[in-house]
């Protein structure tokens, strides 16, 4: 296919049709690749090609400039990312609610990561990176995935560190933990949806007189949705579809529901 170039590159089999079908209704060369190579998975992290004819290329970009811009291009830099979690097993596909109580057709089993020491050593190497810049007194993981995580980054950048979990429905600090007002804190969790858990933790440490600098994620399911009101650094951000239970097409097709894992977090 030489005499074809990739003019985008879609997370979303459902846009990339439209923007496909939109361009061959105006008379477009066009087709898409990578829609069905291996799992669907691996198309929402590496992303689905539109491919158009070099002579067609200028018009087709054009014409694509008329419609809203929701696509995500791929980023190379993300690729050992993507390759450790595909390494560990860590991309599920099916149908699974998730510990927001939304429901998805994928699942990041963050479990299969963190049981191999140095991928854990790796992506906590990658996310102190991002947040060397930051003078924290102290790193904040999160109960459960988010502990071993917070726990290397400290390790990485030298600093004091803490996790948090939940007690009787609320977040807590365990007791022992030598914490004081006027502490600058860095809180670093696993997997977010909705960030419920670590809202919950943002205000537990600024009622105890602590600032958040900043939140560091494994993973961003919301695609940059999420807005935690402070600096967030996520190693991955990736667009996947949720829904709501009643709205669910997988429930509507009777695909078996499995809830991974035994978090209550949100």
């Amino acid at each position: 296919m030489d005499n074809y170039k990739t003019l985008k590159t879609f997370n979303d089999s459902v846009e990339a049709n439209l923007a496909k079908n939109y361009l061959l209704q105006n008379g477009i060369d066009v087709f898409l690749a990578d829609e069905y190579a291996g799992e669907m998975f691996s198309n929402v992290v590496r992303g689905i090609k539109l491919n158009v004819h070099i002579d067609d290329y200028d018009r087709a970009e054009e014409l694509m400039r008329a419609l809203p811009d929701n696509t995500e291009q791929e980023n190379p830099e993300q690729d050992e990312i993507i390759e450790i979690l595909e390494d560990s097993g860590a991309l599920l596909e099916g149908h699974f609610k998730l510990t927001s109580g939304l429901h998805s057709g994928q699942y990041i089993e963050k479990i299969r990561v963190i049981q191999y020491p140095e991928k854990v050593a790796a992506l906590c190497n990658k996310l102190a990176e991002k947040v060397k810049d930051l003078e924290p007194d102290i790193i904040v993981g999160m109960a459960m995935g988010g502990i071993v995580l917070g726990y290397e980054v400290g390790k990485e950048l030298g600093k004091m560190y803490l996790f948090c979990q939940r007690k009787d429905g609320q977040m807590s600090i365990r007791s022992g933990f030598q914490i004081k007002p006027g502490m600058k804190a860095i809180i670093i969790e696993d997997i977010v949806t909705t960030g419920g858990s670590v809202i919950e933790v943002i205000e537990l440490l600024r009622s105890l007189g602590i600032e958040v600098l900043a939140i560091g994620l494994l993973v961003d399911r919301s695609g940059g949705k999420v807005d935690f009101g402070v600096r967030t650094e996520p190693l991955l951000s990736l667009n996947i579809i949720s829904y709501k239970p009643e709205e669910c097409p997988l429930c509507e097709n009777g695909v078996p529901l499995t809830v991974p894992g035994s978090s209550d977090k949100k």
